[in-house]
């Protein structure tokens, strides 16, 4: 029963999923082995050029819980993870100051081989899905792939991660409902977790709109927290902050983003190396970033002067007429 979502235009006979396509198939066979993913009601997609195809992972993984895996097109290297919000965690693998900390064997891999070889499937199961059966299905992947990118082969919940901090077990511990995230992208700390949005909303007054473009979109808080309702093992979380400490330097954080951020409508010039034809003028930053398939948080730091974007675009604010 598998049925083509998204169909390429340039078919190759050699693989199942083209670049710009992706095949969806329902599973709803039963197994008497329980440990088998059959067990699970699940969706299957898989995405090969996952890069480039954010739009397609945004469309199928915004708000949804699941499985994970990257893996090589020549299939000798994998990796296995789970999430109860597919898209904001898959995300994080694109951050540069992530991937560039090596700190796990699968980012010193996707660090060094980038994704233009590597294809991303995702299983995606049931909203009410319990995080102990996303843990068993986690770990029947393990068994069965045996992925040479993860640093165990045991799986856990985040309560269990041996990587986690007593300081953040025993917060988590006391915590009703579903946490919330709160991490300091340019230092990689986990600073804060939230009970709950609601205790979000009460506690640093962000707005309901706000708080879900950050959770479903992966878009950065204040260009610079990324909030997530996965445990992040990437993150530093030796000691979390406070929460007269959190609250303060939100605010602080807040004064900033007021004076230092540019108009959304400022048109901004794209200049592409040792190339001017392909130089490129958008009336805003979101124009840009969706042109590019980018991460605007991303974008408006080479806008201060960080070099070339993916190597090759250079960005600054455009006064000129655009042609």
């Amino acid at each position: 029963n598998n049925r083509i979502l998204f169909k390429s235009h340039t078919p190759n006979n050699n693989i199942i999923i083209n670049p710009d396509s992706v095949i969806i198939s329902d599973n709803n066979n039963n197994n008497n082995n329980n440990n088998n993913n059959n067990h699970f009601k699940y969706t299957k997609v898989i995405i090969e050029d996952p890069l480039n195809n954010r739009d397609i992972l945004l469309r199928v993984a915004k708000g949804q819980k699941g499985i994970y895996i990257w893996e090589s097109i020549d299939g000798k290297n994998k990796y296995v993870g789970h999430s109860i919000n597919l898209y904001n965690r898959i995300s994080s693998y694109y951050m540069p100051s992530i991937l560039k900390t090596k700190a796990r064997k699968v980012l010193s891999y996707l660090n060094e081989n980038g994704f233009k070889d590597i294809k991303l499937t995702i299983y995606i199961l049931n909203s009410e899905i319990l995080i102990d059966d996303l843990v068993k299905l986690e770990q029947h992947f393990f068994d069965t792939l045996k992925p040479n990118l993860n640093m165990t082969l045991i799986a856990s919940a985040t309560y269990n991660n041996g990587t986690m901090s007593e300081n953040a077990k025993s917060k988590l511990r006391t915590e009703r409902g579903i946490p919330i995230f709160i991490y300091d992208v340019n230092t990689l700390n986990l600073l804060y977790i939230f009970e709950s949005k609601q205790d979000m909303y009460n506690k640093l007054h962000i707005h309901h709109i706000t708080l879900n473009k950050c959770l479903d979109l992966s878009e950065f808080y204040l260009d610079n927290f990324l909030l997530s309702l996965d445990y992040i093992e990437e993150f530093i979380n030796e000691d979390i902050l406070s929460l007269d400490e959190i609250i303060n330097l939100i605010t602080k954080s807040r004064e900033i983003y007021k004076i230092t951020r540019q108009p959304k409508s400022k048109k901004i010039l794209a200049e592409f190396k040792g190339n001017p034809d392909n130089n490129k003028v958008f009336t805003s930053l979101n124009e840009l970033a969706k042109y590019l398939k980018g991460d605007r948080a991303t974008i408006r730091k080479y806008l201060k002067g960080e070099g070339y974007y993916r190597g090759v675009w250079r960005f600054k604010y455009w006064q000129g007429e655009i042609k």
